[in-house]
């Protein structure tokens, strides 16, 4: 039976394929052709794959556990519900790119596809460049720089504000560089007492002092052989540690600690520091020549209140990081919360966003987080620009007062529908598309 574009809840407004149990296309809807310009005579018998890009050669039995996938099919990003039909599965494009802005249709994605929270690797490496939570123009820049940085072994100094995710970049240069089957070892050069530093960093012989191993020890730079070095706050590297240092980086070799020899090292030495290095060469703090040989690749990692556009997607992955770590069921993030989240300046970066996340998603209820649930008080309120006239309540336009009517019907339908949309659909008397985009509209994602 041939597929029809039915004006119902249950399909979208760009068309329909049904697809066999070999994962071969068998029917497409007349709308589905026109809207993507296909001829339905060179659609049918090809695989779903030569349609959907990255879609599974054969039948993708695993998709129909996630009801919406995202997807393109000739050029155009999508949204698609897959829906058993009998042995068959009918793919309904339910929403276009085009309909909504870059930053909804990533929400979407984000709802979709979330990632995955990862665990350490045997290696030390826990992050990807995939799993670097950011698709803004200029973060997209900077991982674009960073990835074409990590196929060299040269040194690389990472530079930004606190909190903005410098180890991350450094996790993913490795992960990304021929050095990545061997250990990642990372090193707080501000967590380590001067006086231990040494024996920590360079490693020491047996009897080097008193308490040390009879064996001696292996330091954090043999511990990294033929893999990554990251000093993390490297400005407050020990003066006479530093010049240690340089030696490592000038002659690939390393002194332990009372040691009479120098062992060859082979290691990549990946950098970070949120202050401004060249101001402490001034000052004498730090040496010139060390600075220089670490100034190879700089990499400016930017602040977030400089890509905005992360904000919300990267709220939402800390509140799918917390509901499997606190067994929670958070799906949505309340209008006017998106709204503070969007306009406070974040001085402690992605850090910050982490900590206020986890701090409402400790004593929320239901399935909304709301300005009240993350305590923010109204001085902090008022530090985005806030005045006190602003904060008492006035008569709202009729279109705030219909959009705000929306949102309460949209949220109480899907609460009673389970957060299954196309039941919520039918309860609204919409089109399913339509949810789709007010969802969109009023940033309601899951």
């Amino acid at each position: 039976m041939e597929l029809t574009q039915k004006v119902d809840n249950r399909t979208g407004y760009w068309g329909s394929m049904e697809v066999n149990e070999k994962g071969i296309l068998v029917d497409v809807s007349p709308e589905f052709c026109s809207c993507f310009a296909f001829e339905k005579p060179e659609l049918i018998g090809l695989s779903i794959a030569h349609i959907i890009e990255g879609a599974t050669k054969s039948r993708p039995t695993s998709a129909v556990g996630k009801p919406v996938i995202p997807g393109v099919i000739k050029g155009h990003s999508c949204l698609i519900r897959i829906e058993k039909k009998d042995k068959h599965l009918i793919y309904s494009v339910i929403l276009r790119k085009e309909e909504i802005d870059h930053a909804e249709f990533y929400s979407f994605l984000q709802m979709v596809d979330k990632p995955k929270i990862r665990s350490k690797t045997a290696n030390g490496n826990r992050y990807s460049f995939e799993e670097i939570i950011g698709d803004s123009p200029l973060m997209a820049q900077i991982k674009e720089l960073a990835a074409r940085i990590a196929a060299s072994s040269s040194t690389v100094l990472l530079t930004g504000e606190s909190g903005t995710g410098k180890e991350l970049f450094a996790q993913a240069i490795h992960g990304l560089s021929s050095r990545k089957s061997h250990p990642f070892v990372a090193v707080n050069c501000a967590a380590i007492p001067d006086e231990l530093f040494e024996s920590e960093v360079f490693g020491y012989e047996g009897g080097a002092f008193s308490g040390a191993r009879k064996e001696g020890k292996p330091g954090k730079i043999e511990l990294a052989q033929n893999g990554t070095l990251f000093l993390d706050e490297i400005s407050e590297l020990p003066y006479q540690a530093q010049g240690k240092l340089l030696r490592v980086l000038q002659e690939r070799e390393v002194e332990r600690l009372g040691g009479t020899g120098s062992k060859n090292v082979d290691i990549r030495i990946v950098a970070a520091t949120n202050r401004d290095l060249k101001t402490l060469v001034q000052e004498g703090k730090f040496r010139q020549d060390l600075f220089y040989r670490l100034y190879v690749f700089e990499l400016k990692i930017p602040s977030l209140r400089q890509r905005k556009e992360d904000i919300l997607p990267l709220a939402y992955y800390f509140i799918e990081y917390f509901n499997e770590k606190l067994i929670q069921d958070v799906k949505y993030l309340a209008p006017n919360l998106q709204e503070w989240l969007l306009n406070y300046e974040w001085p402690g970066n992605v850090r910050e966003l982490k900590a206020v996340i986890e701090r409402g998603m400790n004593i929320v209820q239901g399935e909304t987080l709301t300005m009240e649930s993350l305590f923010i008080s109204p001085s902090l309120e008022r530090s985005v620009g806030k005045t006190e006239a602003e904060e008492t309540p006035k008569l709202l336009s009729l279109e705030e007062a219909v959009s705000n009517a929306e949102i309460s019907a949209i949220q109480r339908a899907l609460k009673e529908a389970d957060g299954d949309r196309t039941k919520a659909a039918q309860l609204l008397n919409i089109h399913l598309a339509s949810l789709y985009r007010k969802i969109a509209k009023y940033k309601l994602n899951k």
